[in-house]
């Protein structure tokens, strides 16, 4: 007759219930990830509205990035930069979003007698305003520079494209923005 011994550990203790050790660990990890959380949340929110051009967009796809992040919290904590993480999920929402919007308005005129208008987004201010008039990829490169303060390598990541191609889309953007700073001026 063999005695089954019940395997060692550091985070059960007496009666099946969770350690000190285990439960600290557990409160560090919120305590991370609540931090994070308000660090980054609105500067994220208020630079993907210059992306999204729109701020409800902007934060819902923000707040799910977040959720993500919190489910997968024990891996993403140990990432080099967790917030880049959380950001370039909150870009691919948007860009879901953007593509779901673009599907939904081809079916329905497609469908629709008649063609839907979609409403104009809100700017959030002059610079958004400016950003508006550049192409996708040109804003999301833009403001991710100029508002969130980002390296073309950081910017890359978050877009997913190649180093070359964020320093050609600012190049572009920077070059279609300056008659409109130039107008503004006089």
């Amino acid at each position: 007759m063999s005695a089954v011994a019940a395997p060692a550990t550091a985070t059960v203790g007496a009666a099946g219930a969770p350690s000190p050790i285990a439960m600290t660990r557990v409160e560090d990890d919120v305590n991370q990830f609540d931090a994070l959380f308000a660090d980054h949340y609105a500067r994220l929110v208020r630079t993907l509205t210059l992306i999204a051009g729109d701020p409800e967009t902007a934060a819902d796809a923000v707040q799910e990035a977040f959720v993500k992040a919190h489910l997968k919290w024990r891996k993403i904590s140990r990432y080099d930069d967790p917030v880049g993480w959380v950001r370039r999920v909150a870009i691919n929402q948007i860009r879901d979003a953007h593509r779901r919007h673009q599907r939904k308005n081809r079916a329905l005129r497609r469908l629709a007698s008649r063609e839907a208008v979609a409403a104009d987004p809100v700017e959030p201010d002059e610079f958004g305003r400016l950003l508006a008039a550049l192409p996708t990829q040109q804003r999301a490169a833009t403001a991710l520079f100029y508002v969130d303060g980002l390296s073309i390598l950081e910017i890359a990541a978050a877009l997913d494209i190649a180093e070359g191609s964020v320093k050609s889309h600012l190049h572009d953007a920077r070059r279609r923005l300056k008659p409109l700073l130039e107008g503004e001026r006089r």
